[in-house]
């Protein structure tokens, strides 16, 4: 399970570039804690009880944020010039 998220951060991030695989690291650490801690007060709120596992949301964030990184961004949040630039050219 480690392995694959390191992998998701690097892909997150920007390969290639060392700032965008520590934003994808602090997005990857940071969202599923925040989400940790706040959706269960949330559920509960709403609904009375847990219906969601943090966990379980947690690999969805993870699943969902890889996606949407691939569809949209496939340089990645924060990819390096020279990544951009040949993603660019292999478009035209």
């Amino acid at each position: 399970m480690e392995s694959i998220t390191i992998l998701a951060m690097v892909v997150l991030g920007g390969m290639g570039h060392i700032p965008g695989v520590i934003l994808g690291a602090v997005l990857l650490t940071g969202l599923p804690e925040a989400l940790r801690y706040g959706i269960e007060p949330l559920q509960r709120a709403l609904f009375g009880r847990m219906i969601i596992d943090p966990e379980s949301l947690r690999m969805l964030v993870f699943g969902l944020a890889l996606v949407l990184v691939m569809r949209f961004r496939p340089a990645g949040l924060w990819p390096s010039s020279q990544r951009r630039r040949e993603l660019a050219e292999s478009a035209d």
